[in-house]
């Protein structure tokens, strides 16, 4: 475990601890808000490519301990390079060789006072047997030289025992403290199912401090899509999903990307979702205020507080799945709610079979008729057109036409068509786009904050 040390004038303390804590008092990797440490590492590091002159939030000075501390946590995944005469540092890892995600190192930090980390070896070495808090006091006292308050050893047992390191037992009228006995002994069957669980499954940090406490570690598995800035939203998640099982709304920050703005919001999570395509997470609530569902990126989400029970909770989960049907990424549409897309593709049903098998495997209920030999029409509603274009440009050069009562998203395919054949000097045949009659209006189709991504059932997870 990372720790860092501060200094305590309180006490009087051995003269070496004294000298330490003043070596380290300038620099201190303490982490009080994880929010804050997740926001650097995120910004300059997994998105990366700010120099220091990009920093805007407090002083200089913050900056350079941020980054001093993230350093000391990345170690050797952390390189630079210059650009525009700026040096800008960035993480660089082949995720598919890194055996524990690194960023776990984030979790693994505690602040400490030179009391604190005496009384942490005393309390280890003293509480191989039970004592009660006035026999454990005067040992320490004894052994340390240094004159400790019942209290302040009472606290610490009693923060080690929340922490399951020692154990509390009421003895007469008072209590014993213990260290913990590991309650399992975890054979080599377990420890590879933990080594596998920590680069696989949300909150893998857990898996990682297993792996630790067993001096152990992960020589077996690599992970080809390993999304390691993961870890950086889990205390988010795990509020969140706290707040899902137990039907309780959130009040949560929810920051801009374009504009970095910060609002509050309040609503009630009912699922989580994770793209396939790009590894980002969402959280997928209700809001009793306007009576609709939206999805909010994690890495968005900051200081979630959980609020009170809501009794429709159950009843707004199933109202939600009857949704999804229409809900081809992320978004939940604009007023009109609904809106249909017909895409007219050739292909070869003699050699090209695949692609028929895959519209029907990623349609997500849509309709595909044949119209005539090697023409096909695919059909489909959904809530938001604009979520469905990144999977029908996977189509280019078979696509015959596109029609669609959000007719903004299908000139705007047009038009990118048009750019495309440009740019590659392409002669384009003049095609005659079909117009629906009740267009959109260009209002709704503006994306909503955070719903940048497709995501698909072929593409979505949910947990």
């Amino acid at each position: 475990m990372r720790a860092s040390a501060q200094s305590d004038t309180r006490m009087q303390t051995v003269p070496a601890l004294d000298i330490q804590v003043e070596k380290m008092a300038e620099f201190s990797e303490l982490i009080k808000r994880f929010d804050k440490i997740r926001d650097y590492m995120r910004d300059f590091y997994v998105y990366g490519f700010k120099s220091r002159a990009d920093f805007t939030r407090k002083s200089l000075r913050t900056y350079d301990n941020e980054r001093r501390r993230a350093q000391s946590y990345l170690g050797d995944y952390l390189t630079w390079d210059y650009h525009d005469g700026s040096k800008t540092s960035f993480i660089s890892i082949d995720c598919a060789r890194i055996p524990v995600n690194p960023l776990y190192a984030a979790w693994k930090s505690k602040s400490f006072t030179a009391n604190d980390i005496m009384l942490h070896f005393y309390l280890l070495d003293l509480l191989k047997t039970a004592k009660t808090l006035e026999e454990l006091t005067q040992e320490i006292c004894e052994k340390s030289e240094v004159i400790f308050d019942a209290q302040t050893v009472r606290n610490k047992c009693n923060e080690y025992a929340l922490a399951g390191m020692l154990e509390r037992k009421k003895q007469g009228k008072a209590y014993t403290y213990q260290i913990m006995k590991d309650p399992v002994a975890l054979s080599s069957e377990l420890i590879d199912a933990v080594a596998f669980f920590q680069g696989a499954a949300p909150f893998g940090e857990v898996g990682s401090f297993i792996l630790d406490r067993e001096d152990s570690g992960n020589d077996l598995f690599s992970f080809k899509h390993h999304y390691i800035a993961h870890t950086l939203e889990d205390g988010v998640l795990l509020e969140i999903l706290t707040a899902l099982r137990e039907g309780r709304l959130v009040t949560f920050e929810n920051q801009s990307s374009r504009t970095q703005h910060a609002s509050l919001f309040e609503a009630l999570p009912l699922k989580i979702f994770i793209s396939a395509q790009t590894g980002r997470r969402y959280a997928c609530m209700y809001s009793l205020v306007t009576g609709r569902f939206r999805n909010y990126r994690l890495d968005h989400i900051k200081a979630v507080k959980l609020g009170d029970v809501v009794a429709e909770a159950a009843s707004l989960r199933k109202k939600l799945e009857k949704n999804l049907g229409k809900a081809w990424g992320v978004s939940f549409g604009g007023r009109s709610r609904s809106e249909t897309v017909s895409i007219k593709l050739r292909i070869d049903e003699k050699s090209e079979q695949y692609l028929i098998d895959r519209i029907q495997r990623e349609g997500q209920g849509g309709t595909l008729t044949k119209i005539a030999d090697n023409v096909f029409l695919f059909t489909k509603e959904v809530f938001d057109t604009n979520d469905m274009t990144p999977w029908i440009k996977t189509f280019t050069g078979r696509i015959i036409a596109l029609t669609g009562t959000n007719q903004q998203v299908v000139d705007r395919f047009y038009n990118d068509m048009k750019e495309l054949a440009s740019m590659y000097g392409i002669e384009r045949t003049k095609v005659r786009r079909p117009r629906v009659q009740a267009a959109t209006p260009p209002e709704e189709t503006k994306r909503q904050e955070g719903r940048s991504d497709s995501v698909s059932p072929t593409n979505r997870a949910g947990l």
